[in-house]
């Protein structure tokens, strides 16, 4: 299993649902961590793929030069497997949920409870994931608001860096709600609006993707999209042993997409009729 990082709670949520399907197969999982490094993933699945491990699991992380190392997997045969961090033009089985649809969801709540203003909080736009949540949440926009402002923000996973840019971010754009594409990004906001004496959801809404389970003892409570990380692990494992021991997959089999949930906290207003 190839992942970009483990402090991520759904990243170490997926693995737990990998491992149970390998012990019921009787296989063991080898854990790479790229740390977002394209090369260290390039290291890792060439690696792999000269007979190290019989299938492979991966989460991309961005390349800009593009994915020859799995093109090439591809090419010799060798099961693989893509979850989360997608790569659409590879021709192989792909676990992914429903991120487009939810984060439509989550910004027409945040429109229901009263935001004028909402921005969004991603990470590399590259990434197959970023692209399809801010893809909802810009449509939400458009559909209510023809013509309003898409804010976005795009961190960089360097902390002090982008306290100090979102910072400025809020200070330009002025906005009174936000969705964060991941945990990081609304952790991040919570601090800074510690820092400058701002409270949810008063000053600021937010609605996050994250499989934190203590997000319901932040302060406030964290509205939360979470995602079914384990179930994600365990079907990606399922369709690889399938690739493993058939040597083929049906093309039913090839895409599942399983549904994220939209669990409420006091980070967003309570909904007045």
């Amino acid at each position: 299993v190839i992942v970009p990082e483990v402090e991520n709670h759904f990243f170490s949520q997926v693995i737990s649902g990998v491992e149970s399907i390998a012990r019921q197969n009787n296989y063991h999982v080898l854990i790479y961590l790229t740390h977002e490094d394209p090369v260290k993933e390039i290291e890792f699945v060439q690696l792999l793929g000269n007979g190290r491990a019989d299938g492979l699991l991966i989460s991309v992380t961005h390349n800009g030069n593009g994915y020859a190392h799995l093109d090439q997997l591809v090419a010799a045969n060798y099961p693989l497997v893509l979850f989360d961090r997608l790569v659409n033009e590879l021709e192989v089985p792909k676990v992914s949920t429903n991120n487009e649809v939810i984060s439509y969801e989550a910004t027409r709540l945040l429109m229901e409870r009263g935001a004028e203003r909402i921005a969004f909080l991603g990470l590399n736009p590259d990434l197959y994931i970023i692209r399809t949540r801010l893809a909802g949440y810009q449509k939400a926009l458009q559909e209510s608001r023809p013509g309003a402002e898409s804010m976005v923000f795009s961190g960089t996973g360097r902390m002090d860096e982008d306290i100090t840019r979102l910072k400025d971010f809020i200070t330009i754009h002025q906005p009174d709600a936000f969705l964060g594409a991941s945990e990081s990004m609304a952790l991040l906001l919570y601090e800074i609006s510690r820092q400058q004496g701002q409270t949810f959801p008063e000053n600021y809404q937010l609605i996050s993707f994250t499989n934190l389970a203590a997000a319901r003892f932040l302060n406030p409570s964290l509205a939360s999209i979470v995602q079914p990380a384990f179930e994600i692990g365990k079907e990606a494992a399922e369709l690889l042993f399938k690739v493993i021991k058939k040597k083929k997959i049906y093309p039913v089999e090839e895409s599942p997409t399983l549904p994220s949930v939209l669990l409420e906290g006091d980070s967003i207003r309570a909904f007045r009729p």
